[in-house]
């Protein structure tokens, strides 16, 4: 019975030693003073899969309908698991030249191996939260030479995220805000119905350190784009490359699926990361347009 009995207590210990301070304080090689935030690595490969994520592809046009939408995401990885629901909106102009899309996260729940928050160094206090709200991304897509449209497609896109998300203990979000700039274009063949896209542009975000508060990235996409009969599929590929070498080059493959059916438009998506992201990752749901 007594060996029964400490076999249970030395069980205990070692799975609530993965929580206390002193783990926390090891982990990190805590200096006695600086604050646990300063600690986080602010990078795509250290936080959660929404956390600075790589913005979807600037395909040369700006979205002509005005629009909102809701999807679910399923993100799998070895050490973390995560689902979350999205909430899309598009307006977009009566000449549809100028397109403002906004995405939120209003929930986000998550599993994570003792591994894991070891690796992104999560605070001992926030060691066993599983769920938390995300950011705010907002887009403006403006259209450029509208009367080429049949031969090239050019649009400018100026997004910003805005640090709303929490779960920053917990290495989910950052609370930083970011903001890039790219542009996008496309050129139409086989009767329009295929489009080679491809995107261009810069992307910055804040950090916790004091000696280098940024981290500047150049962003980048290519791929192919098939619309017919109300459908439309996306293949491509994304990222971007910061500077600072710390999980900073995030880029991931992409395949998008949409079917139109009267004003309801059906989503389904695939993404896959290949450097600095390591989900894999499926999203599925709806968007309703409204009339212009």
């Amino acid at each position: 019975m007594r060996k029964i009995l400490l076999f249970f207590l030395i069980s205990y210990y070692h799975s609530a030693s993965g929580q206390d301070f002193d783990w926390w304080r090891n982990n990190v090689n805590w200096d006695g003073t600086t604050h646990w935030w300063k600690y986080l690595i602010i990078s795509p490969k250290y936080l959660g899969p929404n956390a600075l994520s790589v913005p979807s592809i600037n395909n040369g046009s700006a979205d002509s309908v005005t629009s909102l939408g809701a999807t679910a995401n399923f993100h799998f990885s070895k050490g973390d698991n995560t689902q979350n629901l999205m909430l899309y909106g598009n307006f977009t102009t009566k000449k549809n030249t100028i397109s403002v899309d906004a995405q939120f996260v209003p929930y986000e729940r998550f599993k994570m191996s003792h591994e894991k928050k070891t690796e992104r160094r999560v605070y001992y206090k926030n060691y066993y939260d599983k769920e938390t709200v995300g950011d705010v991304v907002v887009n403006t897509t403006i259209q450029l030479f509208q009367k080429w449209r049949e031969h090239f497609q050019l649009a400018l896109r100026v997004g910003v995220r805005m640090p709303a998300g929490g779960g920053q203990g917990s290495a989910r979000y950052a609370d930083v805000p970011g903001y890039w700039i790219d542009f996008g274009g496309a050129i139409p063949f086989k009767d329009q119905e295929w489009k080679w896209m491809t995107m261009i542009g810069f992307l910055v975000w804040q950090t916790n350190q004091d000696a280098l508060r940024q981290d500047d990235a150049f962003l980048f996409g290519s791929g192919f784009e098939w619309n017919r009969n109300n459908t439309r599929l996306q293949v491509y590929g994304a990222g971007y490359l910061g500077y600072k070498n710390n999980g900073d080059k995030p880029i991931v493959l992409r395949a998008n699926f949409e079917k139109k059916k009267n004003r309801n438009v059906f989503l389904f998506g695939l993404q896959q990361g290949v450097n600095d992201f390591s989900y894999f990752s499926v999203e599925t749901g709806f968007r309703y347009l409204f009339l212009n």
